[in-house]
């Protein structure tokens, strides 16, 4: 903890997920005690993270794999939103302003200064889109210096960052020259290196989040989330 008792949302975070150290965790506990605005972000936040986790589970197949991945971002933006909505009190204004934009909008590069591209499958069409929309965010219409794009990758879309594996490493070096940045889950790394898979990420990569941290961080920024 902070010396002066101030808990940022990284400690919040790693408590949850239960990665601090016994001495830290007590403290947290004893602070979460004697603040309940303390008390009530651990609960908000614990909230949050087990709606995206329930948003990313996979729905019962059938149909097009479109369709899911369509289904599921639409359970992961309406689970995101209406927490944030009840946790901030907002008005009913900011709900419906909330835009969780699918990857087949054209109007959607046009809309924010600032987006996460989020990639959850190998397939190669999808990390092309996904490369492209970023390239389009940056130089194209309506682009400003101050526009920010990542680009966060897990499930088997971590395949678009791995060095030995991804056909895009080209693409990534550009795109990280003109500040995109690259996010590769560090969990998803974490699972195929416990079943004897060496991961070996590009120069670009970084892997210090899991792919639901940093989507929870940045949806809480405000931030446009585009599945791809």
């Amino acid at each position: 903890m902070n010396r002066d008792g101030k808990v940022s949302e990284e400690q919040l975070n790693a408590f949850i997920d239960g990665e601090l150290d016994t001495e830290d965790e007590s403290q947290l506990f004893e602070l979460a005690d004697e603040s309940p605005e303390l008390d009530a972000r651990l609960c908000q936040q614990r909230k949050l993270k087990e709606m995206v986790q329930h948003a990313y589970r996979d729905i019962p197949h059938g149909g097009t794999h479109g369709a899911r991945n369509g289904s599921r971002a639409r359970v992961l933006g309406l689970a995101i939103a209406a927490l944030l909505l009840l946790a901030t009190g907002v008005s009913v204004g900011w709900f419906t302003s909330f835009k969780l934009a699918p990857a087949n909008n054209a109007t959607a590069v046009a809309q924010s200064d600032t987006y996460l591209l989020h990639v959850t499958t190998s397939d190669p069409e999808r990390m092309r889109i996904a490369l492209r929309r970023a390239d389009e965010l940056m130089n194209g219409p309506g682009a400003t210096d101050a526009r920010r794009v990542e680009i966060v990758a897990n499930e088997s879309g971590l395949d678009l960052l791995r060095s030995d594996v991804t056909p895009f490493a080209g693409q990534i070096k550009a795109l990280a020259a003109q500040d995109v940045l690259f996010f590769a889950c560090n969990r998803a790394i974490a699972r195929l290196e416990s079943e004897g898979v060496q991961v070996k990420l590009v120069p670009e990569a970084n892997a210090d989040y899991s792919a639901l941290d940093r989507v929870v961080l940045r949806l809480k920024q405000g931030w446009e989330y585009v599945k791809i």
